[in-house]
C-alpha cells in the first residue's frame, strides 16, 4: 500500500507530540512490512527522508478574509490542496487525518478513484477543553465543530483505548462499532539488558510537555515530602515549559520555571533539571538509568508516554484517568494513583524508593506487558489488515 499520514507535528524534524510520536513509530513499521508511507506535516516546504519514511513539510497559513468568517479555513485548505497533490503524484491508496481540529475536512480524493480517508480520534478539542477549563469561544468552538465534521466524513475511525472509545461515542453521538479500537505502540528492544544503577541519589523522571493536563504541578509539590523521606532526591523534567502554572496577581500565567522560582525553597530548586526538548537518544539515556518514571496526567486517551518508558524495564508511576489503566494494573506493570493528588503522588513515590526489589519487579513485568501487547509491530499489523479491508471494500463498493 501506498500511504499518506498528517501529522501537527514529526519528532526531531518539526515538534515533538504524542500525534507526531504515534504516527513516526506506526510510519517505520509499515514500511517495514512492505508499504510507501507519506507524512504532511506543518513547515517550511522541506522534504527529508526519516529513515524510510518520506517526511512533507507544508507552510499552512491563513487567509486573513475567509479566515475571519471561519476560523480556520486557510490551514485546512492549504492542507487540502498539498495532500491532494501528494496523492496524485505518488499514487496514494489511503491518508490518515488525525481529529485534532480537523484541518482534513476539505480533503476529497481524486475523481477518478475512490482515495479512503481515515481519521484517528485521539485527545479531542473539546476533551481539551473541558480537562483545562478553557472559556469556549468563537475559535474553539470552530475547532470543536471541524473535528465532528471530519469524522462524520471518515470511511474508517480508529482510536487507541476502551474509555477513549466510549468517550468518542459520547461526543460524536454514535455506536461503538463505528469507531475500530487499535492500540497505540513503541519500538521495543528485547535484547536491551538494563544496565546496573548507577551510584548516587534517587533518580525520577518526567517526560512531557509541563502543562496543566500532564499533573506536572501536582508532580512538583510532591517532590517537596519526598525529599524528606529521601533526601537528595533529583527531579529531571524532559519537554517543552508552558505557561500553565497559577498567575501571579493580575492574571499572567506563570511556567514551570518562574513558578519554581516563586514558590519552591532553594534546597528543594536545586534539585530539580528542566531538560527542556531533548534527543531521543538523551530521553532514553535517561529512562534506562532512573529509577522511578513518573507522569500523574489528569487526563490520557491512551498516554504513550509509558510504554515508551516501560520498554527501559522502568518502574512507572501514573493516574487512574482515560486509557492510562489499560496499560499499567496497579502494582503488576506498575503504580496508579488518583489523579490531582500530590499527597498520594508522594506515597507511591516514596514507597518505589525505599523498595528495590519491588522497583525491579514492576520494571520487568512492565517491559515484558509491552512487548507483548504494545508494541509498533502488533499496532502496525493491525493497522495493515484493517486498512486492506478498507480497500478491498471500496473496490467492492466501486
Amino acid at each position: 500500500m501506498n500511504l499518506a499520514f498528517y501529522t501537527p507535528n514529526y519528532p526531531g524534524i518539526t515538534q515533538d507530540g504524542g500525534i507526531g510520536s504515534y504516527t513516526r513509530s506506526l510510519g517505520q513499521s509499515l514500511t517495514q512490512l512492505g508499504h510507501t508511507v507519506h507524512v504532511i506535516t506543518p513547515g517550511q516546504g522541506a522534504k527529508s527522508m526519516d529513515g524510510p519514511v518520506h517526511v512533507h513539510q507544508v507552510h499552512l497559513r491563513h487567509v486573513p478574509i475567509l479566515d475571519r468568517a471561519m476560523p480556520g479555513f486557510g490551514n485546512c485548505w492549504f492542507l487540502s490542496r498539498a495532500m491532494k497533490k501528494l496523492v496524485n503524484h505518488h499514487e496514494i491508496d489511503l491518508v490518515e487525518f488525525p481529529n485534532w481540529e480537523g484541518l482534513g475536512i476539505m480533503f476529497k480524493g481524486p475523481w477518478k478513484k475512490k482515495v479512503p480517508k481515515v481519521v484517528r480520534l485521539h485527545t479531542s478539542s473539546l476533551e481539551t477543553i473541558m480537562i483545562d477549563n478553557l472559556q469556549m469561544n468563537r475559535f474553539l468552538r470552530w475547532d470543536v465543530k471541524r473535528e465532528h465534521i471530519q469524522a462524520r466524513q471518515a470511511d474508517m475511525l480508529i482510536t487507541h483505548s476502551e474509555e477513549h472509545r466510549r468517550l468518542m461515542c459520547e461526543e460524536l453521538k454514535i455506536e461503538p462499532e463505528k469507531i475500530t479500537l487499535i492500540p497505540h505502540g513503541v519500538e521495543v528492544f528485547p535484547d536491551f539488558v538494563r544496565p546496573p544503577r548507577p551510584p548516587g541519589p534517587p533518580r525520577v523522571v518526567f517526560l512531557g510537555r509541563l502543562e496543566k493536563r500532564k499533573g506536572t504541578l501536582e508532580l512538583l509539590q510532591a517532590l517537596v515530602e519526598v525529599l524528606r523521606q529521601h533526601p537528595g532526591t533529583t527531579l529531571t523534567l524532559i519537554g517543552t515549559d508552558r505557561a500553565h502554572c497559577p498567575p501571579l496577581p493580575g492574571g499572567v500565567a506563570r511556567t514551570h520555571a518562574q513558578w519554581i522560582a516563586d514558590e519552591l525553597p532553594a534546597e528543594v530548586r536545586q534539585q530539580i533539571t528542566l531538560a527542556g526538548r531533548l534527543p531521543q537518544e538523551e530521553v532514553d539515556r535517561h529512562l534506562q538509568t532512573a529509577d522511578v518514571f513518573v507522569a500523574p496526567s489528569r487526563y490520557e486517551s491512551f498516554g504513550l508516554i509509558y510504554p515508551e518508558a516501560m520498554r527501559w524495564g522502568i518502574p512507572v508511576i501514573g493516574c487512574t484517568v482515560g486509557g492510562v489503566p489499560e496499560i499499567i494494573t496497579n502494582d503488576v506493570t506498575g503504580v496508579l494513583v488518583p489523579p490531582e493528588s500530590p499527597i498520594e503522588l508522594a506515597k507511591a513515590i516514596n514507597s518505589l524508593l525505599s523498595d528495590e526489589a519491588r522497583r525491579a519487579r514492576l520494571g520487568r513485568a512492565g517491559r515484558e506487558h509491552i512487548e507483548a501487547h504494545f508494541s509498533a509491530e502488533t499496532m502496525a499489523r493491525s493497522v495493515e489488515a484493517n486498512f486492506e479491508r478498507l480497500l478491498a471494500s471500496c473496490v467492492k463498493g466501486n
